[in-house]
């Protein structure tokens, strides 16, 4: 799943798209990306699921009647 992180960090919000499996593996990747200094000052606003990254179709598959 892609989930979009919505940080603060030093007084700018910014937006993150993050791959991962659940939200503590995408917030563990987040921290990963941004340079050592600012993995700890990071506030979190909002963490959701990247709405694209939802498959539409059925998971069974499509059967005709």
């Amino acid at each position: 799943m892609r989930y979009l992180i919505d940080i603060r960090l030093e007084g700018k919000s910014r937006l993150y798209p993050i791959d991962a499996k659940n939200e503590t593996q995408a917030i563990e990747r987040l921290k990963l990306r941004l340079p050592p200094h600012q993995r700890e000052a990071i506030i979190i606003d909002s963490i959701e699921i990247d709405p694209t990254s939802i498959p539409e179709d059925d998971p069974f598959g499509v059967f005709l009647t």
